[in-house]
């Protein structure tokens, strides 16, 4: 009986394909984490874009009102002659009333 069954029956090269496969398994690791990583700082950029573009109104409300009170002259509410000034114009009367 002729044992040549169609294959050679010599062991693989364990090493080289070791190490062959271990780069292959690190490479797939290194390209999945990137991708994460693209993939979380693209969603974050997204998402506080579309949080900062959003105009609050709070912050609108806030705005005017100190425009009103920083910027306008205004009889004060209760107080007899109290009057409220622009902060600009307080700060140049301070400035010279020190000289």
């Amino acid at each position: 009986m002729d044992h040549n069954s169609g294959y050679e029956k010599k062991d693989i090269p364990v090493r080289p394909v070791l190490i062959g496969g271990v780069i292959f398994i690190l490479t797939v690791l290194g390209t999945i984490y990137m991708l994460y990583e693209y993939y979380i700082r693209v969603l974050d950029s997204t998402t506080y874009e579309f949080k900062l573009s959003k105009r609050s109104t709070n912050l609108e409300e806030l705005n005017k009102f100190e425009q009103e009170n920083l910027n306008s002259y205004k009889a004060k509410d209760g107080q007899e002659n109290s009057y409220q000034i622009p902060i600009e114009r307080s700060k140049e009367i301070l400035l010279n009333e020190k000289k």
